[in-house]
């Protein structure tokens, strides 16, 4: 059991009395009042982390614990319903260090990944398991419905609660040689099981101070601050309000060329939910405030007009977001092969279509969460940050621009990552934290809750997007043309990878002579749009796919056959003439899914002449999709994964990255 935290160590004065219960198989006393949270209780009075706090609403999961047996949302039951009962946390699984058959069976197949939400899945599946040794995977998937995931897809989960009666063995590490497509065990996977993981949210000195992000309820205002230090003297508890007078180099962002988005708002907020305070106390008195809350703060918000949509940003007379910019375009790529627009002449067979996609979350299960303290003092002083993070070294780079330090005065310590999907390779508490721990000499802590974490942090990119392909009789691709708009938010985040990554892969994973894309991210004051599982491409996918749908029934053509003759082959060259020298397996995949493809259109067609009979407007449908995805760093401080090739393919030039540039032209 971990320490518990100095501030409850003993009962205050005039307090309730201690609240006893169980503890997985002790018994403990509980000195929070009997209206506390049980989850807050078990993490921050008593030591058990193993808990996870993910949504403090009830929709998670995460925090799911056995009360006498029977699980129950750990944020939503009060102290004093656990008082003279039994409750079990994860951390009560193991015994004598040793994972039981659950956890065994979850460290076999795998059924851990961020391991977030595995706390709550075991509970869940432990609960179910002494009431049905043998259950059927129906009653698996009722039973940990109660808890979500956002890595796995869930089917790893179910294989391993069925496996437990099996009583799981872990296989033994494979031999010498013998390594290579061996089945093994994750490295980090038994601490994401018995509860000893750490998270952002975990292991925060019980001395640190505490930070709340005061927001800007408006897309577009300006503001005005008032007296913040008579604010702080009668506030009891606060120790510090920031704002961007204090910051050393008030702009981070992903691009050495781009430094546009301030830790702090300096008197103009330009989206809803911008940072413009931080509020630096007690964790009592700074979580007394909401992040969005006006009244009673020294600020006063104007609010103005706001670019909202892509069609707004695109306007001849539209305001600008950003003044320093010229307009509200950030970024134009885009690559040309041949002559698409003389090629669909020669085409039997041409599709064309439009598509828009929207903001769209994340939702990662663990809320952005990290403390930070300077170590040292004068000129050897350190920062060191320990925070949820996709990108630790990308971290210390844009803190170290922040604070005005050298990069080897910063540390960023990264905890295991509840989920990121690419929404924690953007900084959120970083520069906060690490700011205020700078100015004060003390730890310094923070966690948003899911509502600010929601509100403030990146999404993926809203997207506007016209396609037009065209193919032979023999469905074989000529020709495609794909203009793809994407609103990259506020500020500029990855939005000029997406406009440029879209282009090299908006052909899709096919075989196309001629060739012509072209992709744009604009400016607006909406929530900066950043990194999200494929940078873009899976909104290019959702075209090219379309039209190989619409091209294969025009042609008559199964639309797996007709994928298959398009896909591109080893020796085969892209879009932007990189030939595939070794291998490309989108043939193969295929291939191998063929039968099943000619089952499910069976099934579908069997299932639907039923329906059609018994007069049910129930219909079924079965799809296909393909997609590909290249791992180069496009638009980054070195050329895109297609810069060689376009310099020496005949015919093919990539406007992304000009043969006399090394480096990827971004605008200033």
């Amino acid at each position: 059991m971990n320490k518990p935290r100095a501030e409850f160590a003993a009962t205050p004065p005039h307090a309730e009395p201690p609240a006893g219960f169980e503890l997985n198989g002790r018994p403990v006393q509980a000195v929070s009042p009997r209206i506390a949270r049980l989850a807050d209780v078990l993490r921050d009075e008593l030591g058990l982390t193993g808990t996870k706090i993910g949504c403090n609403a009830g929709d998670c999961g995460a925090c799911t614990v056995l009360l006498d047996g029977r699980q129950v949302c750990a944020c939503l039951t009060p102290l004093g319903q656990a008082e003279g009962r039994s409750v079990t946390t994860v951390e009560g699984l193991a015994r004598s260090g040793k994972l039981n058959a659950l956890q065994t069976a979850f460290h076999k197949h795998g059924a851990a990944q961020c391991g977030i939400c595995t706390p709550g899945m075991l509970m869940a599946a432990a609960d179910l398991l002494a009431r049905r040794k043998r259950p059927t995977a129906a009653e698996v998937r009722d039973a940990l419905g109660g808890v979500l995931c956002r890595c796995t897809g869930y089917q790893k989960i179910v294989e391993a609660v069925l496996d437990v009666a099996a009583r799981p063995r872990l296989d033994a590490a494979p031999a010498v040689g013998a390594a290579v497509g061996a089945r093994t065990t994750k490295v980090d996977g038994a601490a994401k099981l018995d509860g000893t993981e750490r998270y952002g949210a975990d292991e925060i000195p019980a001395d640190a101070l505490w930070l709340r992000a005061i927001r800007s309820p408006h897309h577009h205002a300006r503001f005005r601050l008032g007296d913040l230090a008579a604010f702080v003297a009668r506030t009891p508890g606060l120790l510090r309000v920031l704002s961007a007078r204090d910051v050393p180099s008030n702009g981070f962002g992903i691009y050495p060329t781009i430094k546009d988005q301030p830790v702090l708002a300096d008197g103009e907020a330009r989206f809803r939910g911008e940072a413009v305070l931080a509020l630096v106390g007690t964790r009592e008195a700074v979580e007394a405030f909401d992040a969005f809350q006006t009244e009673g703060l020294p600020i006063e918000y104007t609010p103005l007009p706001a670019i909202l949509g892509l069609d707004a940003a695109m306007a001849p007379d539209a305001a600008r977001v950003l003044p320093d910019k010229p307009g509200n375009l950030l970024q134009d790529g885009g690559m040309r092969k041949g002559d698409a627009a003389a090629a669909f002449a020669q085409c039997a067979a041409v599709a064309e279509g439009h598509f828009e996609t929207g903001f769209v979350e994340h939702a990662y299960i663990e809320p952005e969460a990290g403390w930070a303290v300077r170590r040292g003092e004068g000129g050897e002083a350190r920062l060191e940050v320990h925070v949820t993070t996709q990108t630790p070294y990308m971290d210390r780079d844009e803190l170290a621009i922040v604070m005005k330090l050298r990069p080897d005065q910063v540390r960023i310590v990264p905890t295991a990552c509840g989920g990121g999907f690419g929404g924690k390779l953007d900084m959120s508490v970083h520069p906060l934290i690490g700011l205020a721990a700078w100015l004060t000499g003390r730890p310094v802590a923070c966690i948003y809750t899911r509502s600010e974490s929601m509100a403030s942090t990146t999404k993926r990119h809203p997207s506007r997007v016209h396609a037009k392909f065209g193919c032979d009789a023999q469905g074989r691709l000529i020709a495609c043309e794909v203009d793809a708009d994407f609103d990259t938010g506020a500020y500029a985040s990855w939005g000029p990878t997406v406009a440029t990554r879209v282009p090299i892969h908006a052909s899709g994973p096919y075989k196309v002579p001629h060739v012509r894309t072209r992709g744009r991210g604009f400016y607006t004051h909406c929530h900066p749009a950043g990194a999200f599982r494929g940078f873009g491409v899976p909104q290019g996918a959702i075209a090219h796919e379309a039209m190989m749908d619409e091209l294969a029934d025009k042609l008559g053509i199964d639309r797996l056959e007709f994928r298959l003759r398009n896909a591109l082959r080893a020796g085969d060259a892209t879009a932007t003439g990189q030939v595939l020298e070794h291998s490309a397996g989108l043939g193969e995949c295929l291939e191998a899914l063929r039968p099943r493809w000619e089952q499910a259109k069976r099934d579908t067609a069997a299932f639907n002449r039923g329906a059609r009979a018994d007069g049910k407007p129930l219909r079924r449908g079965v799809g296909i999709g393909c997609m590909w995805y290249g791992i180069g760093n496009t638009s980054l401080s070195i050329p895109p994964p297609c810069a060689s090739a376009c310099r020496h393919a005949a015919g093919s030039r990539c406007t992304t990255a000009p043969p006399t540039s090394a480096r990827v032209p971004i605008p200033s």
